[in-house]
């Protein structure tokens, strides 16, 4: 974590049915917590930044006790020095973007513009200054939202599903924003969500919290090669999750293709970024109502996918398992199509998918 800070959650709160219980220790600079709908990432954020008390533990940021309940400490919200960026921003929208931005911020940066000067040039908004709220687009609503809580200097920054109201394009617009200010300020950043790509593209350490539980800890990658990635497809709706290596990139054509075994497939054209892009493992994502399954591979088609495989399992005639080389790929179809093709284990079939069906969960922004 940044300043070599380490952060302990060691609490439980309970709210009506459900029961919060956290224990973990953070060291990185980045660590996200990923889980679904209800499964208490809110409440963990709350619970760290003060407007919601835990019922009973610790947590410590470093050697400073922010609440322990053995001791009755349990330091104000506005005396943490934590930073919060909401899904919506919460901008005030009486105020201009300047004066969002200079809101609660420290008597010391206001004597000094240069952390400001600095922010405003990372997350682009400089020439948003004099203009309200309701005059900006929802990316640039949450990039003031951004600067209004960095520049606020805090020790913690919680950012609470900071794309979660944004559209796929502004989405990947933004994330290399998040992305610049991870590198440029040392503020450690606990970011909750549940979308993967995101975890991919930010984190340096991820959770998996599940009805107010961790059910998993360890690097973003190694939610990619987990022995059963069903608990992932449940938090982010999407069953196909892979990490292959880079045959080879064609700019001219706008493809690249991935390595399945001795198979191909291939997907929109990454830009190479290091000298030698071959091997380089690309984690990807597909929806099992995003393939097709076919009988035949010579098929008169724009997709430019068509993967052999064998099915592995079928269940309720409308999740097929396939097997194509050592991945297996879940395909969600209608009881109709699986006896109208005669479905089952053993069966060798063709996997069709389009490539702008390939989601790519991580590129160096």
């Amino acid at each position: 974590m940044a300043r070599n800070t380490n952060f302990t959650l060691n609490f439980q709160k309970r709210l009506g049915s459900f029961n919060l219980t956290v224990d973990c220790v953070l060291s990185q600079k980045v660590t996200a917590f990923l889980g679904a709908s209800g499964s208490g990432k809110t409440t963990l954020l709350n619970c760290i930044s003060g407007t919601l008390t835990p019922d009973k533990g610790q947590i410590l940021f470093g050697n400073e006790t922010l609440y322990d309940s053995n001791s009755r400490i349990n330091i104000a919200p506005e005396k943490r020095g934590i930073g919060y960026v909401f899904q919506e921003g919460h901008l005030f929208p009486h105020l201009t973007v300047k004066q969002n931005i200079r809101y609660g911020q420290p008597k010391t940066v206001q004597r000094n513009g240069n952390n400001i000067s600095q922010i405003l040039d990372i997350l682009e908004i400089s020439d948003l200054l004099e203009r309200y709220p309701k005059q900006l687009s929802g990316g640039q609503r949450q990039r003031v939202a951004v600067a209004r809580a960095i520049n606020m200097q805090p020790n913690i920054l919680l950012m609470d599903e900071p794309l979660a109201s944004l559209d796929r394009g502004l989405k990947n617009r933004i994330i290399p924003y998040l992305y610049n200010i991870k590198q440029t300020f040392d503020i450690p950043i606990l970011y909750v969500t549940h979308a993967i790509s995101e975890v991919m593209a930010l984190a340096d350490e991820a959770y998996i919290i599940s009805d107010g539980k961790i059910a998993f800890k360890g690097e973003p990658h190694e939610l990619l090669t987990t022995p059963s990635t069903l608990p992932i497809a449940n938090i982010t709706g999407v069953e196909n999750i892979l990490s292959l290596p880079i045959a080879n990139s064609d700019k001219e054509k706008g493809v690249t293709a991935l390595e399945i075994g001795t198979q191909r497939l291939m997907i929109p054209y990454i830009e190479p970024n290091i000298e030698n892009n071959t091997n380089k493992e690309v984690p990807i994502a597909i929806r099992a109502e995003d393939i097709i399954i076919s009988l035949e591979d010579n098929l008169p088609i724009s997709a430019r996918n068509i993967l052999k495989g064998t099915i592995d399992s079928v269940e309720n005639q409308t999740l097929v398992s396939i097997r194509v080389e050592q991945h297996l790929m879940t395909v969600k179809i209608t009881p109709d199509a699986c006896k109208q093709l005669q479905l089952c284990e053993g069966k060798q079939v063709y996997c069709v998918i389009k490539a702008n069906a390939v989601n790519l969960l991580w590129s160096d922004p």
